[in-house]
């Protein structure tokens, strides 16, 4: 069950940086609740393709899942810092905030975690992420956005580990 929470606010992280960087300040909590819509749907769609993927693939999946988690948290370590967000409507950078979701979530699906507390995680942390990004971080820039992005690549990566060492 922790680990399914962890996912959900780990897949969440990036909302906190993307929405931190620029400052809408029109219907947040609308805004919050698009994101979250999000991040519940994308998840559930690539949860479900990695369940497919892994019925096919029955021996591969756990170490594709364990490459794909640690693949995905090295390259969040190993970026210079997180990306300046062009401006754009805020509900298209809704859309660009969950697209990785899915991918992420196809590793998931192939790990076969508990699904309903996942997807419900990845939407309460996302909702949670853009009200503190704009009312918070993005007006008194307390934290440091690269150590964030960092600090939740070096648990994915961690993650991905553990996963490659407990295949029996």
């Amino acid at each position: 069950m922790w680990t399914e929470i962890i996912a959900g606010l780990l897949m969440s992280v990036d909302v906190l940086i993307l929405f931190s960087l620029v400052s809408y300040r029109k219907q947040v909590l609308t805004l919050a609740a698009w994101v979250a819509s999000l991040h519940m749907l994308f998840p559930l769609i690539g949860y479900y393709a990695g369940v497919l993927v892994q019925t096919y693939l029955q021996q591969a999946s756990p170490y594709l899942s364990g490459v794909l988690l640690s693949l995905v948290g090295l390259q969040m370590v190993l970026s210079k810092s997180p990306k300046e967000t062009p401006i754009m409507p805020p509900f298209v950078l809704a859309i660009v905030a969950s697209l990785d979701t899915f991918s992420v979530s196809i590793s998931f699906g192939m790990l076969q975690v508990e699904k309903l507390i996942f997807i419900l995680s990845s939407g309460f942390f996302a909702f949670v992420g853009v009200i503190i990004a704009q009312k918070i971080i993005f007006k008194k820039t307390v934290m440091n956005r690269g150590i964030i992005m960092k600090l939740a690549g070096v648990v994915l990566l961690t993650m991905g580990l553990l996963t490659l060492q407990n295949i029996q």
